[in-house]
């Protein structure tokens, strides 16, 4: 099928929301002759002016949950510019297909973009009834029908390469010396703060939600982006990057042979074993993240199902360090069934593990998670919550307290403004409880900042220059709601 002379626009809001889901549509559109054109919001001061510049066929937008709200206001900016369809994709519209009834959307679609875009493209083109199209969303007099999901997309490599282009004509991201790559899509577990295992209930065959690329063709595609970028280090996005010893081994093979620069990646802390971190060592890695979240083990594993425990992160991190590779944990602050004094144990843990960076948030109930779901039962959060979604400010602009019922929330946010400062100086429980008690945390906040921004720096490889100039555009990372890079 040919769409040549199609076009299509892409409006983002942030370029920190960098989506490989949306190379792979640009890519994809691509091979049927579609112009994919990328805007970021924040960086265009006439979007209105450049999008009619553009003409485009078709206007999709990027949805995620807890994003809805920057996302419908693309959705307004662009039908005031352009008389074209706008589509919205992603998490939110996956589970909230009421999406479609909102202001300024004409369809929406659910799980992944590429066979449900280029089909309605074709069918708007042809002047085709579009009902029909599998993962659309649509308007049905006003009642939202989703269509059957079509089968994944078994064989990646078979895929046609990603368009990092979309991106990299903005010169910050593609002067920026890190970029990040996709080794595959989906995911093994179902943890209770994701939306997997409801996005798993709306599908026939779960046995192909994780599905992986060969090494050679991720070398293919990291070399795509060297011979025209420049690239001092990668980092693979994927959350599960050393899952599956047989293909972890391959890949590093490839790896070296083919790509040889030094990588950062996100592990499961059980899949760290004697053998795959020295693969990840021999590698190049430099750098890997594992998911903490809290020092309780009964919190971890009944809330947060994580089915792993302190002792074995503890020996997950001890193999790491003992490699000399840079060990960055993530953390949730705020549970409501824990409280402040459970959150310093989570910060002490962290300083025994040696731990190089964390990344922390205060916790978010993400519609339709297993926790949100815990959070209404036990009377945290309201149990209208999803009806009462679009009342609900985005991420940045959390916390609504008006539904969700934090514990000691002022003591929970000094201690996030905090952390990587009581980390990095190895602060003693006396000093760390009367700092998150007193009002001088917000004086020392912005160390704190710096000492953040300085690991971020030695874990990627940036010079000064690079980090305040990708800071100048992406301002504050609070404005991250990106939360699946394989949905846009």
């Amino acid at each position: 099928m040919s769409l040549a002379g199609a076009r299509v626009a892409i409006i983002q809001d942030n370029a920190i929301n960098e989506s490989m889901g949306i190379c792979d549509l640009a890519g994809y559109l691509g091979s049927k002759g579609v112009d994919t054109r990328l805007f970021l919001r924040r960086e265009e001061p006439e979007l209105g002016s450049e999008l009619r510049r553009f003409g485009p066929d078709m206007v999709v937008v990027p949805c995620d949950l807890m994003g809805h709200n920057s996302a419908l206001q693309s959705a307004r900016e662009a039908k005031q510019a352009v008389d074209a369809p706008v589509v919205l994709g992603g998490t939110h519209p996956t589970f909230f297909h009421n999406i479609v009834l909102q202001p300024n959307v004409d369809y929406a679609f659910a799980g992944e973009s590429e066979g449900v875009i280029s089909d309605l493209l074709e069918r708007r083109r042809d002047g085709a009834d579009a009902t029909d199209v599998q993962n659309l969303i649509w308007n049905d007099g006003g009642t939202p029908r989703l269509n059957p999901i079509r089968p994944f997309t078994l064989d990646l490599n078979a895929m046609p390469m990603p368009d990092r282009e979309v991106y990299f004509r903005y010169d910050f991201m593609a002067s920026f010396p890190a970029k990040k790559f996709s080794t595959g899509r989906g995911c093994q577990y179902s943890c209770g703060y994701c939306f997997n295992q409801a996005y798993k209930s709306m599908l026939e065959s779960k046995k192909t939600f994780f599905r992986r690329k060969s090494g050679d063709r991720i070398a293919e595609e990291i070399n795509a982006v060297r011979a025209k970028h420049p690239l001092k280090i990668v980092h693979f996005s994927d959350d599960l990057f050393a899952s599956g010893e047989g293909w972890l081994h391959e890949f590093i093979e490839t790896y070296k042979r083919r790509v040889g620069l030094p990588f950062s990646c996100n592990v499961f802390a059980t899949s760290i074993t004697d053998e795959t971190i020295r693969f990840l060592k021999d590698g190049g890695c430099v750098s890997v993240a594992m998911g903490l979240e809290l020092a309780d083990d009964t919190l971890r594993r009944d809330i947060m199902n994580k089915p792993v425990t302190t002792d074995e992160i503890r020996h997950a991190a001890a193999l790491v360090k003992k490699l000399g590779i840079r060990l960055v944990t993530f953390n949730i602050l705020g549970v409501p069934w824990s409280s402040v004094d459970g959150d310093l144990d989570t910060l002490e843990l962290n300083q025994q593990l040696g731990t190089d960076h964390t990344r922390v948030t205060v916790l978010v109930p993400y519609p339709v998670s297993a926790v949100s779901r815990k959070l209404m039962q036990d009377g945290y959060l309201v149990e209208d919550y999803e009806d009462r979604i679009y009342e609900i400010p985005d991420i940045p602009t959390w916390p609504a307290m008006s539904v969700f019922k934090r514990t000691d929330p002022d003591r929970t946010l000094r201690l996030y403004w905090l952390w990587p400062l009581m980390l990095k100086l190895k602060f003693s429980r006396k000093w760390m409880k009367r700092l998150v008690n007193s009002n001088l945390s917000w004086a020392l906040a912005p160390f704190s900042f710096v000492i953040s921004l300085v690991n971020e720096k030695k874990i990627f490889g940036f010079t000064w220059l690079d980090g305040i100039r990708y800071f100048l555009h992406v301002k504050n990372p609070a404005f991250k709601t990106a939360n699946y890079v394989t949905f846009i």
